[in-house]
């Protein structure tokens, strides 16, 4: 992670692993085939403490907290391993432009929208099909709205990670405010 921070996708390399690890590359192959098998190995443990940290956050709102109070801090744990992660920016950097990454991007959206998709089925009583369609919009429309933190010159970071949540909550709220006035 450190390296990709350091060096970029493009310029990393296994010899750049391997000797920041105190290996030798043919260990490294014993165990990753190129570059980007290190880098799906990073993503998926990343991922993981993403995931951890979206289940009990989701649940909560399955439980009846404020949704939009909740949906809030999942954005800024989302903003947060954007930025606050060694290597995470130059990582999801690389998971968009690499063609043999952007599955295990696209993977990790999906698997976060099925757990919106959830909460939205169990708590707001919207049909599976309407919210799965709207879990996979809420979720690229954050992450678009995030990704621009790795984009742009940012000088006032939360106005930014405002914008995501006034995004995502403005588009759900119709699905969960219809729910209260039944």
């Amino acid at each position: 992670a450190y390296l990709l921070k350091a060096r970029g996708y493009e310029a990393l390399t296994t010899n750049h692993i391997a000797e920041a690890a105190g290996i030798n590359i043919a260990t490294l192959y014993k165990y990753f085939s190129n570059k980007q098998a290190i880098l799906v190995a990073l993503h998926e443990r990343m991922s993981l403490r993403w995931t951890g940290a979206l289940v009990p956050l989701v649940n909560q709102i399955r439980g009846g907290a404020p949704w939009r109070e909740t949906v809030c801090k999942v954005i800024d744990i989302a903003a947060e391993r954007r930025q606050g992660e060694t290597g995470e920016a130059a990582l999801r950097i690389a998971m968009k432009v690499s063609r043999e990454l952007q599955h295990y991007d696209r993977a990790e959206s999906i698997e976060s929208s099925r757990l919106v998709a959830d909460m939205l089925i169990s708590r707001a009583s919207v049909d599976p099909v309407t919210a799965t369609r709207v879990a996979r919009v809420a979720i690229q429309v954050g992450m678009a709205a995030l990704d621009l933190l790795l984009q742009e010159e940012v000088v006032d970071e939360a106005l930014w990670v405002g914008e995501a949540k006034a995004a995502v909550c403005n588009y759900l709220a119709p699905y969960f405010e219809a729910r209260a006035h039944v």
